[in-house]
């Protein structure tokens, strides 16, 4: 497997973790993943630029549109 699918799938690991242990502290799910967005989005624009975080933003909503994220 490449590095790069390693990589995403040890963070989504990760990041799976964590939510999971916000839900068990009885964290409201909507204001996890919020916080979350909105902390990955500041870390990128601050490592990258604002045109790579709209990029993502964009494909993201793309990817709901389509149903690639259901229930």
């Amino acid at each position: 497997m490449e590095k790069a699918k390693q990589d995403q799938l040890a963070t989504a690991e990760i990041i799976s973790t964590a939510f999971q242990n916000c839900l068990d502290k009885g964290i409201d799910p909507q204001l996890i993943a919020s916080t979350a967005l909105t902390a990955s989005l500041s870390q990128l624009v601050k490592t990258t630029d604002k045109q790579t975080a709209i990029r993502i933003i964009k494909r993201l909503i793309g990817a709901i549109e389509d149903g690639k994220f259901g229930n």
